[in-house]
């Protein structure tokens, strides 16, 4: 019977911050807009840490707000970020904060 040598298996380079940084803006995982075909609007990476907000909603609520945003093309998460952002607004000026 013969026998097998074996040799060590490569060891993978150090990865760099430039490394890292470029997987994580566009890595694996992320949808980057670069599928063939796609008419997809490539959107700026988020620059700030997100927080997730959870909410009960009736059933009904629900599905009527998700069918309205499906039947005019929007998604939720952005028709809620953009009332949360009005009413935000109305909320400082009735408080009397000013932003800048």
């Amino acid at each position: 019977m013969a026998t097998k040598t074996f040799s060590q298996a490569p060891k993978p380079k150090p990865l760099t911050d430039s490394d890292i940084a470029a997987f994580e803006q566009g890595g694996i995982g992320h949808d980057n807009g670069s599928l063939a075909g796609s008419k997809r609007e490539r959107k700026a990476p988020v620059q700030e840490p997100t927080k997730r907000l959870s909410l009960d909603l009736p059933e009904s609520k629900h599905r009527r707000f998700k069918t309205a945003c499906s039947a005019t093309g929007h998604k939720m998460v952005e028709e809620i970020e953009a009332f949360i952002d009005a009413r935000t607004t109305e909320l400082e000026a009735q408080a009397g904060i000013t932003r800048k």
